[in-house]
């Protein structure tokens, strides 16, 4: 079956997530945060890298930034799609397992399909608040907000994947795999999870003091 969530309106996207269907699901809905994320990150990019408001070297950073978030959001984008063609090809397994018992590695290897996915997204959500970690201080500084925001979603994303992954590691029996895996998510879940929070206090400390605003003044 095939998903074009990408080339419908947003407004049918939303429709499908709230009605009585399979996809898109929770899986489709976290990737979606991670994108919208990560173009927060190129709308800054795009805000700063020719912006006399900063020095040089930030004009570099950004540029340095810009580049390799471009690279992960075609990726990511086609991720709120192979979400749900991977949600599918699970419940496929499943009817098949339930007609034929001998069926268990189909099962799982649909559900370690998913499992791998939301871990490659784990990763993206790392290298995300890293750029973001840069553009802090080397972006600019009218678009601070909007790097609170983009770090916020991707706090968000992580606990999201972290769901996601659970749910699929509670289907598998082989219970050495699951505990590798359960110690691999936490460990990387809440590591993120408090950058994501260092972050966000950061921007949010600075937007108090007032440091990084000029009243009045357009983002050029």
């Amino acid at each position: 079956m095939e998903y074009n969530y990408l080339k419908e309106p947003l407004e049918k996207y939303i429709e499908q997530v709230s009605a009585k269907i399979p996809c898109p699901g929770g899986g489709s809905v976290s990737i979606l945060s991670m994108a919208l994320a990560n173009a927060l990150i190129l709308m800054v990019c795009n805000f700063s890298v020719e912006s006399k408001k900063i020095k040089e070297e930030s004009r570099k950073i950004s540029r340095e930034v810009f580049n390799k978030s471009s690279e992960i959001q075609p990726v990511l984008n086609r991720s709120i799609e192979e979400d749900s063609i991977i949600y599918q090809t699970i419940q496929d397994a499943m009817r098949n397992l339930k007609k034929n018992p001998e069926k268990t590695e189909e099962y799982k290897d649909a559900l370690i399909r998913s499992i791998n996915l939301h871990m490659k997204m784990l990763h993206y959500c790392q290298k995300m608040l890293e750029w973001n970690l840069q553009l802090i201080e080397h972006s600019n500084p009218y678009l601070i907000s909007d790097i609170g925001v983009s770090s916020s979603l991707i706090e968000g994303a992580v606990r999201a994947s972290r769901v996601n992954l659970l749910v699929n590691l509670c289907e598998i029996e082989d219970q050495i795999y699951i505990t590798n895996e359960i110690k691999k998510i936490e460990e990387i879940s809440l590591n993120l999870i408090d950058k994501a929070q260092e972050i966000t206090s950061k921007i949010e400390n600075k937007m108090m003091m007032g440091k990084n605003r000029e009243p009045e003044k357009e983002k050029k």
